[in-house]
C-alpha cells in the first residue's frame, strides 16, 4: 500500500461503512450496523473503535478523514441534528473524532459527498458543472457549479427530494409535505404511497400487488418484482415513480445547468433496467437548458465512500470556510 492513507466514512440510517484509501481509490472497507441506541457520542465512539480495530496499525500514515452522512447537518460544528432516520436524532462527529484521531476531519451530507466523489473518481473528472442524484430510502442530491461545491448556510443544500413534482397531490411525504419527489420515489415512502394509490384507484383486476398495497406491505423490492411479472397495479405505481422522477430530474437540470448528471442509490441501481430510459426520455421533454450527459454513476453503491475519500484528500474550499 502507499505511504499516505486517508479514511472515508459513510454513515447511513441502517449501516455505516469505513474505508481506508489513497489518491488512487479505496483499498479496503468494512461495514457494520449504525448504532441505534445511546447518546450524542455513541456513533462517533463506534467509528473510533472500528478504526482502531481495523486500521490502527496505519494510524500514523493517515492524513485526514472524510465523512458523508445522513442529515440534516450543522456543518460548522460537524454534527448531525434532528435526523428523522435514527433514534439517536442528534450526534457529534467532527469534534470528538478530531480529538481522538488527531487528524483533520471533514463532514458532508452524503449526497453532497457523492457529487464530490464523482468529480474526483467518477464521470465528473473532466467537468466543472456536475449533479449527482440518489434514489434510495430517500431522494437526495449534490451539485458542483463552476467547480464550486454548493453547500447552503448549514450544509443542507440540494434537498431535491422535496421538489414538488405534483402541486395538487394528496400523496404525503415523510417530511409532512405533499407531492414531493421523495413521496413518490423514496423507498421509505413507497409502501404508504402505494396504499394511497390502491385506495384511490381500484383496478378492474385486483392483482397481488394491489392486495399487498392495501395492507401497506408493498415494499420497493416486492413492487419491482411484481412489475417484472407484469402485474398491472405494480406497473401503475412504477409509472407514477417514473413520472415523478422525470419531473424531479428535469427540475434539477434546469436549476443547476450541469454538463453531466449521474444517478445512483439502491432503488435506481437495482432497477435501472426499468427506470433509466423512461425517466431520462420524459425528463428531456421538460428542459429549458441544453441537455447534459445523464448516466448511472460508475461508482455504484460506493459513491458516498468515494466522496468521503475525495473530501479527505481534496477538501473543497467551500467547506473550509465553515471551519474558520
Amino acid at each position: 500500500m502507499a505511504n499516505e492513507y486517508y479514511l472515508a466514512i459513510d454513515i447511513g440510517a441502517t449501516n455505516t461503512r469505513i474505508a481506508i484509501g489513497s489518491r488512487n481509490g479505496i483499498i479496503h472497507k468494512i461495514i457494520y450496523r449504525t448504532p441505534r441506541e445511546g447518546n450524542e457520542l455513541s456513533i462517533a465512539v463506534k467509528i473510533y473503535e472500528e478504526i482502531k480495530k481495523n486500521y490502527g496499525k496505519y494510524i500514523d500514515q493517515i492524513k485526514a478523514v472524510g465523512i458523508g452522512t445522513i442529515g440534516p447537518l450543522d456543518l460548522r460544528r460537524g454534527r448531525v441534528v434532528n435526523t428523522p432516520n435514527l433514534p439517536i436524532h442528534t450526534f457529534e462527529l467532527r469534534d470528538p473524532l478530531m480529538e481522538w484521531l488527531k487528524k483533520p476531519v471533514y463532514v458532508l451530507n452524503d449526497a453532497v459527498a457523492g457529487v464530490w466523489g464523482e468529480k474526483f473518481f467518477g464521470l465528473g473528472r473532466n467537468y466543472s458543472n456536475i449533479a449527482y442524484i440518489t434514489m434510495s430510502t430517500g431522494i437526495g442530491g449534490g451539485a458542483i457549479v463552476n467547480n464550486h461545491l454548493l453547500l447552503g448556510k448549514n450544509g443542507n443544500a440540494h434537498e431535491i427530494g422535496h421538489i414538488v413534482v405534483k402541486y395538487d397531490s394528496d400523496i404525503k411525504c415523510g417530511c409532512g409535505g405533499y407531492g414531493h419527489w421523495e413521496a413518490y420515489a423514496g423507498g421509505a415512502n413507497i409502501p404508504r404511497t402505494a396504499r394511497v394509490l390502491a385506495e384511490k384507484h381500484k383496478p378492474l383486476i385486483e392483482t397481488e400487488a394491489y392486495q399487498e398495497a392495501l395492507r401497506g406491505e408493498l415494499t420497493p423490492q416486492k413492487l419491482f418484482e411484481y412489475y417484472r411479472r407484469n402485474d398491472l397495479f405494480a406497473k401503475y405505481v412504477v409509472e407514477e415513480i417514473i413520472d415523478a422522477s422525470a419531473a424531479g430530474l428535469a427540475t434539477t437540470i434546469n436549476l443547476y445547468d450541469p454538463e453531466v448528471v449521474t444517478i445512483g442509490g439502491s432503488i435506481y441501481l437495482y432497477n435501472q433496467d426499468i427506470l433509466k430510459e423512461p425517466i431520462i426520455r420524459k425528463a428531456l421533454k421538460h428542459l429549458v437548458t441544453e441537455p447534459p450527459i445523464i448516466e448511472t454513476t460508475p461508482l455504484g453503491g460506493d459513491i458516498v465512500l468515494y466522496g468521503a475519500l475525495a473530501t479527505a484528500i481534496n477538501p473543497p474550499e467551500d467547506i473550509l470556510g465553515f471551519y474558520k
